[in-house]
């Protein structure tokens, strides 16, 4: 994980935890005490979900002029804002925030326009943790796969033996869905919460651990067809 900022995608089916995982990474962010970051989530489908979370509205005039005096992280939500304005605005006056985008899917689709292209360039230069959630990996867009870096993976209605040529590190998220599949089927209809985080730069993968915590294994070690598995190195 890059230390000054990624880009993450939960992908999941409906009732799979999506929202609860990424509010558990975005909460990591607020809550570390070297240089904790804001939470704002971008909801343009009027989410219950965020309801729980005690997420104060904010307007775009608050980002811009207010948020950075602020002494203090935030936890935030904007509603009924163009994702362009939105865009705009991060790129120019955020940073040391996690923004979690809604149902990306229908936001990042086709040829993507000016202000969502250098969206994708903010987190290294912002420090700012982009966590982008979609239903499956077909629906989001070949440059938001090609820009992503951490991995939420839940069970979803992709083939995991035939996912999108663009999707970075095919294999190892294959394995990963393979993996969230066979959990869920031992679960009752409405617990099939099976979570697996890959960093594609690091190669690690993160298990959910007890209370909310993660166990981070090497690759190297996970995968069975990594090449210490197979060569015994």
């Amino acid at each position: 994980m890059n230390p000054k900022g990624n880009i993450w995608l939960a992908v999941g089916k409906r009732n799979v935890g999506k929202t609860y995982t990424a509010m558990q990474i975005a909460e990591e962010f607020y809550l570390r005490e070297n240089v904790p970051k804001s939470i704002i989530v971008f909801d343009h489908t009027n989410n219950s979900s965020y309801n729980d979370y005690g997420l104060d509205p904010i307007t775009l005039e608050q980002i811009m002029y207010v948020l950075p005096k602020y002494p203090y992280p935030i936890r935030a939500i904007v509603r009924g804002v163009e994702i362009d304005e939105f865009a705009e605005v991060v790129i120019n006056y955020v940073s040391q925030c996690s923004i979690l985008f809604d149902d990306c899917g229908v936001l990042f689709r086709g040829n993507l326009t000016i202000p969502r292209q250098k969206l994708l360039k903010t987190p290294k230069n912002n420090g700012t943790e982009l966590i982008f959630q979609a239903h499956n990996i077909r629906e989001i867009s070949p440059a938001l796969l090609g820009e992503a870096n951490m991995y939420i993976i839940k069970q979803t209605v992709d083939d995991p033996d035939n996912l999108p040529p663009k999707l970075i590190a095919t294999r190892e998220i294959s394995h990963l869905l393979i993996e969230t599949i066979k959990e869920n089927f031992q679960m009752p209809p409405n617990k099939k919460w099976a979570t697996r985080v890959y960093d594609t730069e690091d190669d690690e993968v993160w298990l959910p651990g007890p209370n909310g915590t993660f166990q981070i294994v090497n690759g190297e070690d996970y995968f069975p067809f990594s090449a210490k598995k197979r060569y015994g190195f």
